[in-house]
């Protein structure tokens, strides 16, 4: 009956059905069918978000839109800008260094590729961008906001996983940035061969202006990686004060916050924490009823048997990442493929930090990347294109997050040097 609700699972998937809910249907159907009391599926459909740690997403979403309503969002492309417009397709790496600096910000690809197409896509095209390239440049480029720390899925994965959220973060920094490089380099090359125009040389000023303007927003992933690692708060409490600093921030500093606008703030965090909530909630009964019919286990053995190196064994596992990435979101995929790839993984000698890294930046790549593409779809809405529109674009970026996602496989130190660094 496992294998039946797996097929299940997969063809309300394809009938559309959200997935918290093809998830949640397919779960209680192999309950009811086995003859198990149903008060399980209320038992470990709330006890799953039991846990203090798990609060730091919901606090980590409230952080991010306070700062987009609060008008932060703004002055960190305004700081880009200021830095890169000189450049072949200046407009373009705005996007490119703002979703950096908003990944320090904001922790949510999400909000990163809402919060910053809202003003860029429109921007770019009135200055004679392609809509597809406008759509694809700010699609990927928000992915790096769930892998430079802090990031609300690594919170996840650790909860799942029973890793060092403050090593997760640690891990994501060097992939993050150098996925952000590589980024950029695409983007001037594409803007050269197309004659994208570049913006006029800023004065040093303008840029000591937007810096300041800028500072408050910026010393924020300061106080959360320095109170993580130094050891002043845990990782719910930073958090938490990530939340309040926001609003502080937007409403005392910056004075751009109304209570429309926290209202609407509310709204959208308690969205998306009911979305994740949802989905983590229909996950967990999905991977215990995986885990208690040894599916798991038996997926682990037959790998494990196909005689493989251990180098490609690692590869075969970042390609499934890969196409699991592209039919289905990132959390979902995590809960599914985390407790069968890890004991697969730790077998053959990769560092658990570093493969929880690996998952991430694996998985993520499928936000971009149709059918299920969540980044690429705000993207393509903010444009007012369809995805089809955006593959031929689309291929540059992918190769290049998959090459350094190959990187990150195969050279432990990318995600390991700064966690031992400071916790070994």
């Amino acid at each position: 009956m496992v294998w039946v609700m797996i097929v299940v699972f997969f063809i309300l998937l394809l009938l559309g059905m959200p997935i918290a809910f093809a998830m949640g249907l397919s779960s209680i159907m192999f309950i009811v069918t086995e003859g198990i009391p149903l008060v399980m599926v209320a038992q470990r459909f709330f006890s799953s978000t039991q846990s203090f740690p798990f609060l730091a997403v919901p606090f980590f979403i409230l952080a991010g839109t306070m700062m987009i309503q609060g008008g932060i969002a703004k002055r960190i492309i305004k700081l880009a800008d200021s830095l890169v417009r000189p450049l072949p397709g200046g407009l373009a790496l705005v996007s490119v260094v703002t979703s950096m600096l908003m990944a320090g910000v904001s922790g949510s690809s999400v909000a990163d590729a809402s919060g910053v197409g809202s003003v860029l896509i429109p921007a770019m095209k009135k200055k004679g961008y392609g809509a597809p390239f406008s759509v694809v440049i700010n699609a990927t480029t928000s992915v790096v906001g769930i892998i430079i720390p802090p990031s609300s899925t690594m919170v996840i994965l650790a909860w799942i996983t029973n890793l060092s959220v403050a090593k997760l973060f640690l891990g994501g920094a060097i992939p993050g940035i150098l996925i952000s490089t590589m980024f950029f380099i695409i983007t001037i090359i594409i803007s050269l061969k197309r004659g994208y125009p570049r913006e006029r040389l800023p004065h040093l000023k303008e840029i000591a202006l937007n810096i300041l303007d800028s500072f408050w927003a910026l010393l924020l992933p300061i106080i959360i990686l320095g109170g993580i690692l130094f050891g002043v708060a845990t990782v719910t409490e930073i958090a938490a004060v990530s939340a309040v600093y926001a609003f502080v921030v937007s409403l005392l500093v910056y004075h751009s916050l109304d209570l429309k606008k926290i209202l609407i703030a509310l709204r959208d965090s308690a969205y998306s924490t009911a979305v994740v909530m949802m989905i983590v909630c229909t996950s967990t009964i999905f991977t215990w009823i995986l885990i208690r019919e040894n599916i798991p286990r038996l997926i682990s053995t037959s790998l494990l048997g196909m005689g493989l190196s251990d180098p490609m064994l690692l590869f075969i596992l970042v390609l499934i990442m890969f196409i699991f990435g592209t039919f289905m979101d990132l959390v979902p995929n995590l809960f599914l493929l985390a407790p069968i790839f890890f004991p697969i993984a730790t077998g053959i000698g990769v560092d658990p930090i570093q493969f929880g890294v690996l998952m991430v930046i694996s998985l993520a790549m499928g936000l971009f990347t149709p059918p299920v593409g969540v980044t690429l779809f705000i993207s393509c809405h903010l444009g007012k294109i369809g995805m089809e529109d955006c593959i031929k674009d689309l291929v540059p970026f992918f190769l290049g997050g998959a090459i350094i996602c190959i990187l990150a496989a195969y050279i432990p130190a990318m995600t390991t040097w700064l966690p031992n660094l400071f916790f070994n």
